[in-house]
């Protein structure tokens, strides 16, 4: 049983970082075992387990409470190495919040407890730590030194992944005292060693810190090849965390270049909120913001603006609501341990607080969702806007779709004539009604937005040809049968529309050459006559 156990341990060490829920998952079945059979110190792995994968998945909260639990069983048995891991974890989550006198003195503790039972490793990691703490409240002396004793307990039992992230470490805080020629030369030797282990993210890391040092010394031809290096090696490895930072700073290149930055600033967007990293998603909303507003589109530099602010607005409610739940659990840990009155007042005061907090985030967090929402949609049709057509599509979509589908670029016949008859208020009228009749057709896993003017694109799954001409004329019918006439005169005709389409498999890979072959499929409709459907294969 306890073979059992320790290999299902190890298997969710294996997993942290790849499938954190998995590991996590693991860890909890690890832990029932070890219950049921009696087995304390497996407990208290399982524990530290639990406590390692809900800090890879950003939950703090429950990984400092599953944290304090194995410290207990650690100390209660004497077990001098689970209560190093266990201080070493806890003085991390401390540090994510912060609160780096209480991070310093667990790693101080556990350091102290290394004297008794020696774990170079341990060690070599936990003095990279405190190197952070100092880093991050800018003593940078102290960093370094850290960094250094770190590095050399690594050099000498040959750590090399150790090395070579002590390595960005140090190369980081170079940089930021400008010395960028002792930056330069940490990072590269960071990325040489990266070369002869297997962390493929470290060598990505290592490029993508190269290629800002390239950056910010004049060489973009450089940087740019790094970047690419680096962005083939997290593509590889579908990591999306990493991804995040690599795309803006390539979005900051494209602008130096002479390219246009919002691909990649919007790749980075759509990953970070889908991996929920809400920082990230703040930054690239300033980025956004700033863009557009040095090309003097104050429209859309506005609309990112609010978005920005509302989103910090969101993460300062978050963290402190975080932090509050931190402290709560510190204080119902220790209450446990004395029954003194006041942990538990201060208990009870902390709970309204973070409740309060709560209340105040899910507001936040509704106005957020409300700007997203005006960012995406056009405020005359109330369909997507393009920048909304691209999030849905990136959504129903993702990286690979095998599934067929037909998409659709649909434009109202002769609209001008519409508008010179009726007048332009009446024009977006016509609009109007032609986009609620798109919003509420009877189609499942289909949308519609506007695509600028008066086209549309109409995206459906579909299982046949067949199946996509007969949607098709289905719309176009719809829309005839609306009958907005396109003058006064009794013999007018009603407003038509023209369709180009294509059906097959579409992906985000072929998605912009889709459609300009169905837009192209709508001149065809138009020179037909108008009032028509052309559609046709997509060819591989």
């Amino acid at each position: 049983m306890v073979n059992e156990i320790r290999t299902m341990l190890a298997e969710s060490k294996e997993l942290a970082l790849e499938n954190p829920g998995k590991s996590y998952d693991l860890a909890v079945r690890a832990y029932e075992l070890a219950e049921k059979n009696g087995l304390e110190i497996e407990k208290g792995q399982a524990y530290y387990k639990m406590a390692y994968a809900c800090r890879v998945m950003s939950d703090y909260s429950n990984g400092l409470d599953y944290a304090f639990k194995a410290l207990d069983i650690f100390k209660e048995n004497n077990h001098i190495e689970g209560i190093i891991k266990a201080r070493n974890i806890i003085g991390i989550i401390y540090f994510y919040f912060g609160d780096y006198s209480s991070a310093l003195e667990n790693f101080t503790k556990a350091l102290e407890n290394l004297e008794i039972n020696e774990d170079v490793n341990l060690k070599a990691s936990i003095l990279n730590n405190i190197g952070e703490i100092y880093r991050e409240a800018k003593q940078y002396d102290r960093a370094i030194e850290y960094y250094e004793d770190a590095l050399d307990i690594s050099v000498e039992y040959d750590f090399s992944n150790n090395i070579s992230a002590i390595y960005l470490n140090l190369g980081e805080v170079y940089s930021i005292n400008n010395r960028e020629d002792d930056a330069i030369e940490c990072i590269r030797k960071s990325y040489e060693i990266s070369k002869t282990g297997r962390s493929v993210i470290i060598q990505a890391e290592a490029e993508t810190k190269l290629g800002k040092a390239m950056y910010n010394r004049g060489e973009y031809q450089k940087s740019q090849d790094y970047y690419f290096s680096a962005l083939t090696k997290y593509n590889k490895v579908n990591n999306k965390f990493y991804l995040i930072e690599l795309l803006i700073n390539m979005s900051l290149l494209d602008e130096v270049m002479g390219n246009s930055p919002i691909n990649n600033l919007q790749e980075a967007l759509n990953n970070a909120v889908e991996i929920g990293l809400e920082p990230k998603v703040s930054n690239v909303y300033r980025l956004f913001s700033e863009y557009y507003e040095r090309n003097h589109d104050y429209k859309n530099a506005l609309e990112y603006y609010k978005s920005y602010h509302m989103k910090e607005k969101e993460l300062e409610a978050t963290n402190l609501s975080k932090k509050l739940e931190i402290i709560s659990i510190e204080f119902d840990y220790y209450r446990e341990k004395s029954k003194n009155k006041k942990f538990k007042v201060l208990s009870e005061k902390l709970k309204r607080e973070v409740d309060e907090s709560a209340i105040e985030l899910g507001k936040i967090r509704d106005q957020n969702a409300y700007l997203v929402k005006e960012t995406l949609v056009d405020e005359l049709t109330k369909l997507y806007n393009r920048r909304g057509i691209y999030s849905m599509f990136s959504k129903v979509l993702g990286k690979i779709c095998d599934s067929t589908c037909a998409l659709f670029i649909m434009d109202i016949d002769f609209f001008k004539k519409y508008n010179d008859s009726w007048g332009h208020i009446q024009g977006d009228a016509c609009l109007k009604k032609i986009s609620y009749c798109l919003n509420n057709l009877p189609f499942e896993n289909y949308f519609a937005g506007r695509f600028g003017g008066e086209e549309f694109l109409l995206y459906m799954k579909v299982e046949s040809f067949e199946e996509a001409v007969e949607k098709g004329e289905y719309v176009r019918r719809a829309v005839e049968e609306l009958k907005l006439f396109y003058s006064r005169e009794e013999d007018s005709r009603h407003v038509t529309v023209s369709l180009g389409g294509k059906i097959g498999v579409v992906n985000m890979s072929n998605l912009n050459r889709i459609v300009e072959e169905a837009d192209k499929e709508l001149y065809l409709a138009k020179e037909q006559g108008r009032n028509r459907l052309s559609i046709s294969m997509i060819e591989e």
